[in-house]
């Protein structure tokens, strides 16, 4: 009888412990025993063997960067084989489960290893011998003198130390310290196979800065940002992986022709940094022109639903501004680029409205000061305009006499207004992101001040509007003006001009969606007719 009820226990015993250890391995994070080749470059299989990695593929870190899902080749519970991607430096490698990130392995790029000064000049790498001046507030024009910068810039960057880098964690990847001057605000005036000429970038901080350019990277050279104006503090960093898309459907006319779409990409700038785009389908023809994708879909047939996506990965800083209103420039460099389009009207922005210059000059009276006058009209529009999420208008005018509004119509107005004193301005469309992780269509602007840069200020949440599951910052009125946080995703910064594709195009125009752009489709050939529908955000990930 004692063996009878000995074994059934024994037994039962057994699979306890089994069943123990199964749950213990599905809730454990990944193990990295090896990695091969651990010394490698760009287009080479790296090879990751461990434990724990999951049958579903999540996704891997080289260097911080991100493989696209066509990267891989293989993915199991105990290897991953993958594609070494082209923008990959040396860095720690992790590969994530639904548990968390395994233990870090050095991957070391090949192509990066340091090589003897003397080598560089005969392979004719890229060279600063001085810069011009060596010390400058945002927005100052300097030379940078040197050789072999290439004799048109092509895809040369030139990197700025990054504002934030003293005051945030550590990256293992150091472009993460550095900033690259904007295209958006056409910081780039000139570029030889000798000399470049470009602006400070906003959010630019005193440090080494060097040039990028197809014959490599040159060496560093210290240069000094003058903060007297005001400086950034960067803080709270929060990543996002999220997936934008849209449906193309009630296509009419043969499948001899197609249509081309103009995309907004997630922007990059000083809060919204190290963005990566990971998946996309189908693939764009371009990736990147002036932050929007351009897709070709062909072949298209009546009737079918067709569905364009794109993956981003991205980090976002919340951002406190701290300026000296005395040390403001009172005068603008007008006959620099970035004043002539930020100050200009355009197709969403009323700027010689009879209205609109009526109401400057209640506003802002006599007021000379860039920044005061920016400030009138943020408090003018928090204090006498109630917002209204439902509210749309024929004319962002309209909300002004009505003295009612939505984000859209707060924002444009905003920036109708600090254009119309003379003061740069442009509208941010993107989404915020609440706790439950949903995304909420929204827009906010900058304003640009001399010798300190863009600063971001969003009045529809100055009112301190109630919106389902999205904390306010406390204090919404004061903290929206120059302060934001990290709470959101930007799209498009401006209206951004895309290019109509043929002269025989019929483009779609589309205000009102998470970016602001001159065209967002183009039909071509025999497609007389097509729909297409903006998808909310989704947000995937907040880490």
């Amino acid at each position: 009888m004692e063996k009878r009820t000995y074994v059934p226990f024994l037994l039962f015993g057994g699979v306890l412990i089994l069943l123990v250890g199964i749950y213990s391995l599905g809730t454990l994070k990944p193990r990295i025993t090896s990695i091969e080749p651990k010394i490698g470059q760009s287009g080479q299989t790296l090879t990751i063997e461990g434990w724990g990695f999951g049958k579903e593929r999540v996704r891997i870190t080289i260097g911080s960067i991100t493989p696209t899902s066509s990267a891989y080749e293989e993915w199991t519970p105990k290897r991953i084989r993958v594609k070494i991607p082209e923008e990959v430096s040396s860095g720690l490698v992790y590969v994530y489960n639904k548990n968390g990130r395994s233990n870090p392995v050095l991957f070391t790029n090949r192509q990066h290893i340091p090589v003897l000064a003397q080598e560089e000049k005969v392979l004719g790498f890229p060279e600063i011998t001085s810069i011009d001046p060596e010390q400058g507030r945002v927005g100052d024009l300097i030379t940078i003198i040197g050789r072999n910068f290439g004799a048109n810039r092509g895809n040369g960057i030139v990197y700025f130390p990054w504002a934030g880098s003293s005051s945030t964690t550590g990256s293992s990847d150091t472009r993460g310290l550095y900033l690259p001057a904007s295209e958006v605000d056409m910081d780039y005036e000139g570029w030889s196979d000798t000399e470049i000429r470009v602006r400070v970038p906003t959010g630019a901080g005193t440090g080494n800065l060097f040039v990028l350019c197809e014959k490599g990277k040159s060496n560093a050279v210290y240069f000094e940002v003058d903060g007297s104006g005001g400086s950034y503090l960067f803080k709270e960093k929060r990543t996002y992986t999220v997936r934008s898309s849209m449906n193309i459907h009630s296509v009419a006319g043969g499948e001899n022709g197609g249509l081309y779409l103009w995309i907004p990409r997630v922007q990059e700038g000083p809060t919204q940094r190290d963005v990566q785009l990971i998946e996309q389908e189908p693939k764009a023809e371009i990736e990147n022109y002036n932050g929007l994708l351009l897709v070709f879909l062909r072949n298209l047939v009546p009737n079918r639903t067709y569905t364009v996506s794109q993956t981003f990965l991205l980090d976002r800083y919340e951002i406190e501004t701290k300026l000296n209103p005395q040390k403001i420039k009172l005068e603008y460099d007008k006959g620099r680029d970035l004043y002539k389009v930020y100050t200009a009207e355009n197709s969403v922005t009323p700027v010689t409205h009879p209205e609109i210059t009526k109401a400057v000059s209640g506003i802002v009276g006599k007021e000379k000061n860039p920044y005061l006058k920016a400030l009138k009209i943020y408090s003018f529009l928090v204090e006498k305009l109630k917002y209204d999420s439902t509210r749309t208008h024929r004319s962002v005018v309209e909300g002004l006499s009505e003295r009612v509004a939505n984000a859209y119509t707060f924002a444009l107005l905003f920036v109708a207004l600090a254009r119309n004193t003379g003061v740069p301005a442009r509208t941010i469309a993107g989404y915020l992101i609440t706790d439950t992780k949903a995304a909420i269509p929204h827009f906010w602007c900058e304003i640009y001040f001399e010798g300190v840069g863009w600063i971001e200020v969003d009045p529809a949440l100055g009112t301190a509007p109630l919106l389902d599951g999205f904390r306010l910052a406390p204090d919404p009125k004061s903290y929206y003006f120059g302060n934001m946080d990290n709470r959101r995703v930007a799209f498009s910064r401006g209206l951004v001009q895309a290019k109509r594709i043929s002269p025989h195009g019929r483009t779609m125009e589309q205000p009102e969606i998470h970016s602001l752009q001159t065209i967002y489709a183009e039909a071509v050939g025999d497609i007389r007719s097509f729909s297409g529908t903006w998808n909310t955000l989704e947000v995937i990930g907040v880490y």
